[in-house]
């Protein structure tokens, strides 16, 4: 087994999207980027979503989804696996989120990376924004893993479910 720590928020100015992942993966953590495994189709559909070129370095990919509002971070902070896959979570302690809600106001979408994820902590996620914010309209929405181990999604498929982000 192995233990993994997560990173902090890719914060930006008054963001509007928080993206919620997992926790990084063994490729991602030996690079210190979010999404680093090329097979990850992330950066892809965030540029495509925002109407952008594919960004090609990571100064780059955290300048594309600052002008867009969007933090990316993840439900854990760190985790005891057996392998670099979500499913092999054994154990894991979570990231406070209620903070980032406090302190950004302007945050007004959750969107949890994985349908897998929502059924792991989607639902206690939508209960402490409901309890903990009840005059905020905060949406956290279940989308479609962006892994390349998701391969029954293409990068249009993935695009139509994704394009709520922005309504």
């Amino acid at each position: 087994m192995e233990k993994a720590v997560g990173f902090p928020p890719l914060m930006c100015e008054n963001p509007e999207i928080l993206i919620l992942g997992t926790i990084p993966g063994k490729s991602s953590i030996d690079a210190g980027e979010y999404y680093h495994d090329n097979s990850n189709r992330m950066w892809r559909l965030l540029a495509r979503l925002c109407g952008e070129d594919p960004p090609s370095d990571y100064v780059g990919k955290k300048a594309m989804i600052a002008r867009h509002h969007i933090v990316i971070w993840d439900y854990y902070k760190t985790v005891t696996r057996l392998d670099s896959t979500d499913k092999g979570i054994k154990f894991g302690d979570t990231n406070e989120l209620a903070p980032l809600l406090v302190n950004n106001p302007s945050l007004n979408t959750i969107a949890i990376n994985g349908y897998g994820k929502y059924k792991e902590f989607g639902a206690s996620l939508q209960e402490i924004v409901s309890q903990c914010f009840p005059c905020r309209k905060i949406r956290v929405l279940r989308l479609p893993e962006t892994s390349g181990l998701n391969a029954a999604w293409n990068l249009d498929r993935l695009y139509e479910e994704w394009k709520i982000i922005f309504e």
